[in-house]
């Protein structure tokens, strides 16, 4: 049974007919709202690098259009055999990180004759989904895997992370590095899962080691980095990072060496967030405020004078913790920050997350977010002519956009996106589409 019947998505025709044409400023507030040269910038670099590297990659769109990534569930069963059944062979894979859960993917096998790819989901630290490598229970699921793979009803084809943990990362050294406790974990397990296979004289496929969180696939493209314009970058040139990636390229040869292939995946790479920012997975020419696609558009309802600390304003907009989430990011206390967007004098931040200094959604309820001033300690939402927020005044009408802290849960509280293109100079605000989303669980 499709899930359109149950979450049915919104007119993308009446959408276009409304607003496509018009400016972001001319729309119904909060709204999201997808830069698609940035979003295009960003897929680019990570392809390129990934060509180049010669690694699989899995494209991941849990953030912008929301196919969700658990270990197979029963519930789950009809739905993805229904999908399986229009795709064929090779459309569906499956999340294994506990015995019990081969029923389900043998069901799935029944109702679409179509066995779906089993990939055992390795926690490599983070503490969420899967089995740690070293543990009873890998053994317990890896001889489950192999029983259905055997039997037919899974091909076992590899081994699955995600450390989710690479956001507290803060360097681009340390974005490699977790990337390579990923692919090392899981080599480990995909060395097991072949000689347990041999011994058994089961013939597994070649085994496939599926490694990203979006600070770590992120990270791939410091291997294939050299560009005149990262000079910038602190860490470019240093040591300890030509050892960080030296290393890596060496990890990936030893996999392949072995007869095992290596794929990257990751969430939020097309839009990229202040979350990103702050985990300093890359150069700053490649990861930078410019280079996040997703902001949310919402108006000034209220403003405050003297009401903020140290007699600061503060403003009351129309997006809380429905509109943008309720997901921290670690360089600032605030759910959003504003960008220069409409705002005389104010430019792009030239500083980093941490430093930035302007307007933040520094506190939000369900509905509505205070804006409240950042005195960071770079040039960041700040006027060129003023200091502070006196010479960077909002007010009541005015309509904002605000940087996400996590555009994954952001874009999730919207039915469509207004596309822009910045690249139409002139005309960087003009909507030129309306994406919808896919809807359900």
């Amino acid at each position: 049974m499709s899930s359109l019947i149950f979450y049915p998505t919104s007119p993308k025709e009446a959408l276009v007919k409304e607003f496509v044409g018009k400016s972001i400023r001319d729309v119904p507030t909060p709204a999201a709202v997808m830069n698609v040269a940035a979003a295009r910038r960003n897929c680019e670099r990570m392809l390129e690098a990934v060509k180049k590297l010669d690694l699989g990659w899995r494209a991941h769109v849990k953030t912008h259009k929301f196919v969700y990534g658990l270990p197979i569930s029963k519930g789950a069963v009809p739905r993805l055999a229904e999908i399986a059944k229009v795709l064929g062979e090779g459309s569906i894979s499956v999340l294994l990180d506990d015995p019990a859960q081969l029923a389900a993917a043998a069901e799935l096998k029944a109702q679409s004759g179509v066995a779906p790819l089993g990939h055992i989901k390795i926690d490599m630290g983070g503490r969420r989904a899967g089995v740690v490598e070293s543990s009873e229970q890998f053994v317990q699921v890896a001889n489950a895997a192999l029983e259905a793979h055997k039997a037919g009803s899974v091909i076992l084809s590899g081994l699955y992370s995600h450390a989710g943990h690479s956001y507290g990362g803060d360097s681009r050294v340390a974005a490699i590095k977790m990337l390579r406790a990923e692919v090392d974990a899981m080599l480990s397990a995909a060395d097991r899962l072949a000689t347990k296979a041999k011994e058994t004289g089961i013939q597994l496929p070649t085994l496939t080691v599926s490694a990203g969180a979006s600070p770590t696939a992120l990270a791939v493209q410091n291997l294939v980095s050299g560009q005149p314009d990262e000079a910038q970058d602190s860490e470019t040139g240093t040591p300890e990072l030509q050892a960080a990636v030296t290393d890596l390229a060496e990890l990936f040869k030893t996999v392949k060496g072995k007869g095992h292939a290596v794929e990257i995946h990751a969430g939020v790479y097309p839009t990229l967030d202040l979350q990103q920012l702050a985990a300093h997975s890359l150069a700053s020419s490649k990861l930078s405020w410019r280079d996040i696609a997703l902001t949310v558009v919402a108006e000034v309802h209220s403003v405050y004078p003297g009401r903020g600390e140290n007699g600061t304003d503060e403003a009351l907009i129309g997006a809380g913790g429905l509109a943008l989430g309720r997901e921290f990011c670690k360089a600032y206390d605030g759910m959003a920050m504003v960008t220069p967007w409409g705002r005389s004098g104010v430019e792009i931040p030239t500083c980093d997350v941490e430093d930035y200094e302007g307007w933040t959604v520094g506190r939000f309820a369900q509905e509505h977010g205070i804006l409240t001033w950042a005195a960071g300690k770079g040039r960041g939402g700040r006027k060129k002519d003023g200091l502070g927020p006196q010479g960077d005044a909002v007010e009541a009408g005015q309509k904002l956009r605000l940087w996400p802290n996590h555009a994954c849960i952001t874009s999730s509280h919207f039915g469509w996106y207004f596309v822009v293109d910045e690249d139409r100079a002139g005309h960087e605000d003009e909507i030129v589409d309306v994406w919808i989303k896919a809807r359900g669980w």
